[in-house]
């Protein structure tokens, strides 16, 4: 049996910040976290950013400062043997609860949102990885310095673009109460992390999908996550370019980007109506049609839905 509630008693299903803490703030509240400054010599990344490098040994998991080769510029090269190189770029004036967002691979390639979010306050972080370097203790140890260490959000926003997509999923599904959003550009997966799925809607962090519409990848991955996830009652949007490939991702025009990540991140926890009881499960519900919308600086046509472009409400069950 399932309850539509109107739209008059419920917030908008834009929603996403949870707190498992035992000392949990009131619904709506956002912890504000004591920034603490980061040690190194930081050089500059797009637009004047401050960027620090750090080197992490893959044994002790220890982290320290690391100048970056000036011949690097804006990338990063890759890691010596038995390490993983890191980054956290800096914005000039820090948005409220310091969000931050995570790039699972590829570092610097399309980086047009993340030069968006630190404009908006974002910090921004990476970790090596690639085909041999996937996440595990190095990624969990490198989300404790950012978040513990230096008073960063509990909940990143993800960026994974094809291979970090998978990457983005891999250890946000390990972690589901610890990611505010995912925007996944051509991603890939796996079958394990396609089983764990459910974790991340039962945490309501919201998914976008930016893909081309004929990118082999799209029915393999991208659309399998988007079937599973709205059978879940998670939320999940989907943009898909017509008439482009693997290649080029993300969008010249980073600003739906942006705003989805700013939107899921900045959202409080949707507080059921007191006569919906304490027995109900909560999951959401969205009309999934699409709309064929023209993107002129994008070139193409994007065929857009789910629920960043419809109406999103609550649903509840017995």
């Amino acid at each position: 049996m399932h309850i539509r509630i109107p739209r008059l008693f419920l917030a908008l299903c834009c929603a996403t910040t949870s707190f498992a803490a035992a000392a949990a703030p009131p619904q709506g509240v956002r912890i504000e976290r004591d920034l603490q400054p980061f040690d190194g010599t930081p050089t500059t990344w797009h637009e004047g950013f401050a960027r620090y490098d750090f080197v992490m040994d893959e044994q002790t998991l220890a982290i320290t400062p690391f100048k970056a080769p000036a011949g690097e510029k804006f990338n990063i090269g890759a890691p010596a043997k038995g390490q993983r190189r890191c980054v956290v770029v800096v914005p000039k004036s820090p948005a409220h609860g310091n969000p931050w967002s995570w790039r699972g691979c590829y570092w610097d390639h399309q980086p047009q949102t993340e030069v968006e979010l630190l404009r908006r306050g974002f910090h921004v972080a990476y970790i090596s990885a690639d085909a041999d370097l996937k996440p595990g203790k190095e990624w969990d140890a490198w989300y404790t310095f950012l978040t513990d260490g230096h008073g960063l959000s509990k909940k990143p926003a993800f960026i994974g673009m094809s291979r970090g997509g998978e990457y983005a999923y891999t250890w946000a599904t390990n972690h589901p109460e610890c990611v505010s959003c995912i925007y996944a550009d051509n991603p890939g997966g796996n079958a394990p992390m396609l089983t764990r799925l459910s974790g991340l809607a039962d945490n309501d962090v919201p998914l976008l999908h930016v893909c081309g519409s004929i990118d082999p990848i799209l029915g393999k991955y991208s659309t399998v996550i988007e079937n599973i996830y709205q059978q879940f009652g998670g939320r999940i949007s989907v943009m898909i370019k017509e008439g482009a490939g693997h290649h080029p991702h993300s969008l010249r025009n980073p600003k739906p980007i942006a705003d989805f990540i700013v939107q899921s991140v900045e959202a409080s926890s949707v507080k059921p109506p007191a006569y919906v009881g304490q027995r109900l499960v909560r999951n959401s519900f969205y009309g999934i049609e699409d709309s064929y919308v023209d993107f002129p600086d994008e070139g193409t046509h994007i065929t857009c839905r789910g629920p960043f472009f419809t109406g999103c409400y609550s649903r509840y069950a017995f």
